[in-house]
């Protein structure tokens, strides 16, 4: 029995370093705008461009894999040489983007070493955009395949709730006294001993360190490290903890896949042909539950543009502005923090008191936080422009801290959008497509983030006409981005209005009426999968998700 479990406690443990890919990944991407605006001297339009095709990448690509996983023979084995990838590319993708900054390669090229655009050569660019995109894949395929190959493991322990995983796994991470472990396991109805899975789950000296680099501790890193390193250091410590994760999920490999193997080989060999013969009919399930619930679900896209400004214009806001906190320069990154803290709470506080009644009014609450966030991030932008005028174009004498409410309601935001997005297609959806819940709504998320590219390209040519200047300049301190935040709140509160009408007049036409083709038998699996969202939103989602 004990070697039958072993590859699944260490994979269980093992795999959850992965996502060190989303954490770290997300990290750069907070970085990028500044890097981007001071280094590059890329203008505020193109750097934001850059940051939300990236992000809205991450965000559509889960969907489309999830469906050819499900197409393979073995989705397990599959899950397995992805996060493999996901290490892989990550690791490299971001050791190209730091090989990108100046000094890295000065000497090999001939360039200087200075952070300016005047020292990043061709070679360079190349570096950065084909790291950026390595890093993209690597980011989504963690997000597609860490928590059902997690949650596969755990049920060969005989650990089906997502939540007794979660419990399991922090206990593991905190290192608990025994008796506290031997509660969590008896609580999962898992035969597992304490002193076992313990022993098993560390065997490496790095290996405690690196689980407990996950969560508010990383964000704590960050911060510190945006604080006293330049560029190269800021975006280079992450790529040593990325390899150090890639290599120890790798540490055993034919060892974990043999373990997959004894499963799957035990298995009826219908289940197999069945998966591949019902996966055509569950891709055009997921269109059709698209299509047919399109007036709702398109209301949620306005939210997920609202919150694609967070690491984007209201990050270089911050940096033009007063970090000082008395004697202490406070860094850009302390706004990562507090936006994180801010979207763990709201989300835990969603989970908790969420219920099916409630989904609506969460919706309209979350909708309704995005209409305050651009209407607060108006007036802090439009009080900082009337200081860039008074000073001649130096807006230093304003505090940064001005824009602590906007990256609090941001932070509500992302919490409440996440439990109302997918409560809806958990509501909506038939229950056969229940297990692409967490890919639908990073696919929506991922809609509004590349939607605000399109939305900043059509306000910046629409502000322009008749020879007027345009809101968006080559500067921040040029630019009329107040005015923006004053469309996008109007765009919400117009937003806001449409979803009240469609969910008072359409709800009783959009109904999951799909689930009347699908035999019950097919459900339990799916149905655990819906309690997955639980397992752990603050170490496996993006940072503004």
């Amino acid at each position: 029995m004990l070697q039958s479990i072993r590859p699944s406690i260490k994979m269980l443990v093992t795999a959850t370093v992965m996502a060190q890919v989303i954490m770290y990944g997300s990290y750069t991407m907070w970085l990028m705008m500044p890097y981007l605006t001071e280094v590059w001297d890329m203008s505020i339009v193109q750097a934001a461009a850059v940051i939300n095709i990236f992000d809205g990448i991450v965000a559509i690509l889960p969907l489309s894999f999830k469906i050819i996983l499900d197409s393979l023979p073995n989705p397990i084995i599959a899950d397995y040489w992805m996060l493999l990838w996901c290490g892989i590319s990550s690791t490299i993708g971001l050791l190209l983007v730091t090989m990108s900054t100046p000094p890295v390669l000065s000497k090999a090229i001939g360039t200087c070493n200075e952070y300016e655009s005047k020292c990043i050569s061709h070679t360079q660019r190349s570096l950065f955009y084909v790291g950026l995109a390595l890093l993209a894949t690597g980011m989504a395929t963690c997000l597609t395949s860490l928590r059902p190959y997690i949650f596969e493991r755990a049920k060969m322990m005989n650990i089906k709730k997502p939540q007794h995983i979660w419990n399991i796994r922090q206990a593991l991470v905190q290192n608990v006294p025994k008796e506290t472990l031997l509660q969590q396991l008896v609580e999962a109805k898992s035969c597992v001993d304490p002193a076992t899975l313990r022993n098993i789950a560390y065997s490496w000296p790095t290996e405690f360190w690196l689980y407990r680099c996950n969560g508010v501790f990383t964000v704590l890193l960050v911060v510190l490290v945006f604080w006293v390193m330049p560029w190269s250091f800021r975006l280079g410590i992450p790529v040593i903890i990325l390899f150090l994760a890639t290599l120890l999920f790798v540490s055993k490999p034919w060892y974990h896949v043999q373990g997959v193997l004894i499963i799957s080989s035990s298995e009826p060999h219908g289940k197999t042909e069945k998966n591949s013969s019902t996966n055509t009919l569950k891709t055009k399930t997921i269109v059709k539950t698209l299509v047919c619930n399109f007036p709702i679900w398109s209301t949620f896209v306005i939210c997920g543009l609202v919150s694609s400004v967070g690491n984007t214009y209201f990050i270089e806001q911050a940096g033009q502005m007063d970090a000082k906190l008395g004697q202490w320069e406070v860094p850009t990154a302390f706004f990562l923090l507090f936006y994180k803290l801010v979207n763990l709470f709201t989300t835990s506080l969603c989970q908790k008191s969420f219920n099916s009644k409630k989904s609506k009014w969460i919706t309209i609450f979350a909708m309704g936080v995005s209409v305050l966030c651009c209407l607060i991030a108006a007036l802090v932008e439009n009080k900082r422009l009337e200081v860039v005028k008074s000073d001649n174009n130096n807006s230093v004498s304003l505090s940064m801290f001005l824009m602590v409410p906007q990256f609090f309601l941001l932070g509500v935001l992302d919490g409440a959008y996440n439990c109302c997005v997918f409560a809806f297609f958990q509501e909506r959806s038939p229950k056969s497509v229940k297990k692409y819940l967490n890919s639908l709504m990073h696919f929506v998320l991922g809609l509004g983030i590349l939607g605000n590219v399109v939305s900043v390209y059509v306000a910046g040519k629409v502000s322009s006409r008749g020879g007027r200047q345009s809101w968006f300049q080559h500067t921040l301190n040029k630019s009329r981005l107040d005015k923006y935040y004053w469309m996008l709140a109007v765009l919400s509160g117009i937003n806001l209005g449409f979803y009240l009408l469609v969910a008072l007049c359409y709800s009783k036409f959009i109904k999951k009426s799909e689930s009347e083709s699908q035999p019950e038998s097919e459900n339990e699996e799916d149905v655990e999968e819906l309690e997955f969202k639980r397992l752990d939103w603050f170490d496996l989602l993006p940072l503004r998700q």
